[in-house]
């Protein structure tokens, strides 16, 4: 697939340098003195990211991410990919399988997986996203993702799914379906507040560059509330102890405030995504029996006991 797609742009002398697959196929082209990152969106076997897409075809959340991406770009105002046109002047590329394919341009720069987080890098984090959001909110009628009650639905059904197979314990469950109730009740007290947000925010998907950070991959990003994308950071970032920086840094970009008394329950949210995502390849690993027992006594019963009061 990869030969073909590189037929379909104006490369010169393009290497083709594989990266990872995930959600997509991703491949960073050397051309000459110029980079771009190449995505094939055929998501590796066994993920399905119909929770976060629900019914709507994956092609309408492609074409999107173009636009929203094009439109960040354009307002300038925090530094992202920018999508690259074909030799038939389209952003989006199907191949002779029926696979899409888009490239975009190139960040340099190292994720922060390996760097060293400190309090001062957590405060520019949140800066960041506040940036982030603050250009989000300008951008309007883009068909993406919707991180509302629906979604939490969807969550629960597959949740309840992985319990029937015996993919996870009935007091993991019955502790996860609580936390979802309080999710749903968060979401619904908080329904204005709705904006355009990343939605998969970790350290692979954050790259520092000479002090500047920018957001990479926005295949989910989609309409949430800003605690939401802050809980999936801390989620990433294993310290509720960044909590406070996170959100001084987000506050110090505009007038939005954040009520930390949310975050954690959307912590919580992405180790359930991530269960409800995974939860066929790795419940036979022992990590993963492991790793439910520590989540359970962090995150699912902090969480019930803070809004049980």
């Amino acid at each position: 697939m990869i030969e073909e797609a590189l037929k379909n742009y104006n490369f010169k002398n393009p290497e083709a340098v594989f990266i990872r697959h995930n959600e997509n196929i991703t491949y960073k082209i050397l051309d000459e003195d110029n980079k771009y990152l190449l995505r094939i969106h055929n998501a590796a076997e066994g993920l399905d990211f119909s929770i976060s897409y629900g019914a709507t075809p994956r092609q309408i959340f492609i074409e999107s991410e173009i636009e929203l991406l094009t439109k960040l770009h354009n307002i300038g105002s925090i530094k992202t990919q920018f999508p690259i046109r074909n030799i038939a002047g389209e952003y989006v590329t199907r191949l002779n399988s029926g696979d899409l394919v888009t490239v975009l341009s190139w960040l340099d720069g190292d994720t922060l997986v390996n760097t060293s987080i400190t309090e001062e890098l957590v405060y520019q984090i949140g800066q960041m996203i506040g940036k982030l959001h603050n250009a989000t909110a300008t951008i309007t009628n883009v068909s993406r993702c919707h991180y509302d009650q629906v979604y939490i639905d969807r969550v629960s059904n597959e949740i309840r799914n992985a319990y029937e197979l015996k993919h996870i314990e009935e007091q993991s469950y019955e502790l996860i379906k609580t936390v979802l109730s309080h999710i749903k009740w968060i979401l619904a007290e908080e329904k204005q507040n709705f904006l355009l947000i990343h939605s998969d925010l970790s350290k692979s998907n954050i790259i520092y560059d000479i002090g500047n950070l920018s957001p990479i991959d926005f295949s989910l990003s989609g309409y949430g509330i800003p605690e939401l994308e802050l809980g999936q950071i801390i989620g990433s970032l294993y310290k509720d102890e960044y909590i406070s920086s996170l959100v001084a840094g987000y506050e110090s970009m505009g007038n939005r405030k954040i009520n930390s008394s949310y975050i954690k329950a959307f912590t919580a949210l992405s180790i359930i995504a991530y269960i409800a995502i995974h939860h066929s390849k790795v419940y036979k690993d022992e990590s993963f029996v492991n790793a439910m027992g520590r989540w359970c006594d962090t995150f699912f019963i902090p969480v019930n006991k803070q809004f049980d009061v």
